[in-house]
């Protein structure tokens, strides 16, 4: 079995341990712990590592922070907006300078998060740190032992932590930081003007896309809806099948994951279609226990649709034409 096929069966296997496990825990949103797991995929056990224990750290402390912000903000609209937009900015900056860019980013949309859940669900702000807060943490771990049991390099000793290079210069790292904080911004008025549905979904979907390249957002949003359409239409049909049935609902679980995992861990230039594929596929499918009703998936699926369609357009509009020029260059010219 090559390396590509027994992670992507680690993946699988993770994915179906967390969402069992935030299941037994009864979690809120139990496709936060499956989501966890897919996107630390890789086959690399040191990447997947460094990418699983800087979720954790940007997680907790986006929250914490969040928390304790969100509750001080509450009922004060123009701030909760302007620290929105802030985090969105300051995590994707970090994202594309700091050796330690995944943590960066997963702090500052998770500190966003929490401040939308004071604009949309005060009530429920406490709840939402608590178990958003569980449900990472059991996805990583999940992924991890699941990589350490069954993945390319099983039963070998711990990895190592990977710092990163900085993955453009800093002034289109300024560039793209103020483009998030502005898509932040339009996604939270538009929100408010048309009451779209699932804010933190747009705001996160949103994000996720934007690279350092615009070329590569541009790319990378396309895809992104392409992976939608494809992995939401066969959770729907899953669904339709028979989503009471316990075992064809896991079963299903386990194959689409698998199937999807292989093309997101291909080095093919189409593998972010698996990638969105595999995300649409989860929130479609894993609810609290089978969905009973594909209201709440299909609220979500749109939600990452008109994140990526706000984002995209922003990056049109205020790039310039041509691709900035490499870190690299940029340091030896």
């Amino acid at each position: 079995m090559d390396d590509v096929t027994r992670q992507a069966f680690a993946t699988a296997s993770g994915v179906l341990a967390a969402v069992y496990m935030a299941l037994w825990m009864d979690l809120q949103d139990p496709y936060w712990a499956a989501l966890s797991v897919m996107i630390i995929a890789n086959v690399d056990r040191d990447a997947l590592f460094t990418k699983g224990l800087l979720r954790i750290v940007g997680t907790l402390v986006g929250v914490t922070s969040g928390y304790v912000m969100g509750q001080w903000m509450e009922g004060m609209q123009s701030m909760q907006a302007a620290s929105v937009m802030i985090a969105a900015a300051v995590g994707t900056y970090g994202r594309q300078r700091s050796a330690y860019g995944y943590a960066w980013f997963y702090g500052g949309l998770s500190f966003a998060l929490l401040i939308l859940y004071t604009m949309v669900q005060p009530q429920d702000l406490y709840a939402f740190a608590h178990y958003r807060t569980y449900e990472i943490l059991i996805g990583v771990l999940c992924g991890t032992l699941a990589n350490w049991a069954l993945g390319p390099r099983a039963g070998e000793l711990p990895a190592h932590i990977l710092a990163q290079a900085a993955t453009t210069t800093r002034d289109n790292a300024r560039r793209q930081s103020f483009i998030a904080g502005l898509g932040a911004l339009t996604i939270i008025v538009t929100w408010a003007l048309f009451d779209l549905p699932q804010l933190p979904q747009v705001l996160i979907s949103s994000l996720v896309v934007l690279d350092a390249d615009p070329l590569a957002t541009r790319h990378r949003g396309a895809q992104r809806i392409f992976g939608c359409i494809i992995g939401g239409t066969a959770g729907i049909l899953v669904v339709l099948i028979d989503a009471a049935d316990q075992w064809w609902w896991t079963a299903a679980l386990f194959l689409g994951v698998f199937t999807f995992s292989r093309l997101h861990l291909s080095k093919s230039p189409n593998a972010y279609i698996g990638t969105q594929s595999a995300i649409a596929y989860l929130v479609t499918l894993v609810s609290l226990g089978p969905p009973t009703t594909l209201e709440p998936p299909i609220d979500r699926l749109v939600g990452i649709i008109i994140g990526v369609s706000i984002m995209t357009v922003l990056v049109w509009a205020l790039n310039p034409p041509k691709p900035p020029q490499p870190a690299s260059a940029a340091m030896t010219s």
